[in-house]
């Protein structure tokens, strides 16, 4: 509910603005892949907002069940938006090959509440590393509760970091009001679940220079 309240947070403007082309260029949408989508609420949103496919695609992913993937559907051909948005099964740390569909990646990854198992980390990065493009502005977001606490948190931005991430911005944003403040793992020692539940954690991802350069 958090991300789909603040979708403009995306620049997904900016995004569509990168992606005009020159005189002599064929334009090139947007591709927008959402990592654990469940009902697919952003997905849906962001498809709602940009329904013309030639500037934005969206691709709305989720653990291959059949019931979960066919509730996305279904979510999906209600909304009216199936033009823009497809959704497709996939396993994090599994060959993403059917999501880029001869492409080079996604220039925008978004997920929820992705981060709460430590044990999913590092397949989760490695899903991050295989679905978003190699550019230097291709953006991943998160938006994560604390209800597994920041250690778990802190623990994933360690590792990210180590896999040839920058982080763009880490950000507490009040659940309900519109206080902001920096990311501060030592809170943990003060505060209890009900304050916790104030807060949400945005993350934004970006390639390092030197992982394009390499990649390229």
């Amino acid at each position: 509910m958090y991300l789909a309240d603040h979708l403009i947070d995306l620049n997904i403007q900016n995004h569509i603005a990168q992606k005009s082309p020159s005189s002599n260029e064929t334009k090139s949408p947007v591709r927008i892949l959402e990592l654990g989508a469940s009902a697919g609420l952003p997905s849906i949103l962001i498809a709602k907002l940009h329904p013309d496919p030639d500037a934005v695609l969206v691709t709305a992913s989720d653990y291959p069940d059949e019931k979960l993937i066919r509730t996305l559907s279904e979510n999906v051909e209600q909304n009216g938006v199936s033009q823009s948005c497809r959704v497709l099964p996939y396993a994090w740390g599994s060959d993403p090959v059917a999501l880029l569909d001869g492409t080079d990646g996604f220039d925008l990854v978004i997920a929820t509440d992705t981060l709460w198992n430590p044990e999913l980390h590092d397949i989760y990065i490695s899903a991050l590393k295989a679905t978003l493009r190699k550019s230097c502005t291709a953006r991943a977001h998160m938006v994560v509760g604390l209800h597994t606490g920041r250690y778990t948190i802190e623990s994933f931005l360690t590792k990210v970091v180590q896999s040839g991430f920058d982080l763009e911005s880490t950000s507490e944003k009040e659940s309900n009001g519109e206080l902001v403040r920096d990311w501060d793992v030592s809170r943990a020692e003060e505060e209890d679940e009900r304050e916790r539940r104030k807060w949400v954690i945005w993350i934004q991802l970006k390639w390092t220079k030197q992982y394009v350069v390499l990649q390229g």
